[in-house]
Parts: C-alpha cells; sequence; structure tokens
C-alpha cells in the first residue's frame, strides 16, 4: 500500500498555499501598531470563547432592521 503524495508534508521553505505574503503583512501590521495586534488578539479570543453567541439577538435585530429599510 503506498501513501499519496498529500499525506506528505512540503519541504521546509516551500510555501505551497502562497501564505507568505499574508503572513509577512500580518506581521508588519502588528509590528507597525500594538493596537492592531491587541484589536486582533481580542477578536480571535472572541471567536474562540464563542464568537457571535452573546451577541444572537443584537444582530438578528441588526439584520431585520436592515432588510426593512432595503425593503423600504
Amino acid at each position: 500500500m503506498s501513501v499519496s503524495k498529500a499525506a506528505h508534508p512540503a519541504p521546509q521553505g516551500v510555501d505551497p498555499f502562497g501564505t507568505a505574503g499574508l503572513r509577512r503583512g500580518v506581521l508588519d501590521a502588528w509590528t507597525g501598531s500594538a493596537a492592531r495586534f491587541r484589536e486582533d488578539a481580542n477578536a480571535e479570543e472572541d471567536l474562540a470563547l464563542g464568537g457571535y453567541r452573546d451577541r444572537l439577538v443584537v444582530e438578528l435585530a441588526q439584520n431585520a432592521a436592515d432588510a426593512a429599510a432595503r425593503a423600504g
């Protein structure tokens, strides 16, 4: 039985999904702004701890208001 190529990790230094530029941009943004880093960290923590769980009613009300405004 043979193992497919997909099961093997890419060699060191290879960026098969082209994420190096994205990663570099994020790191540069964090280096340039401590506030940006803190905002991103807080957003990630919110998602990890339940995302919109505490905002469900607010989000539903806002969606209804937006739909009503579009409908006239």
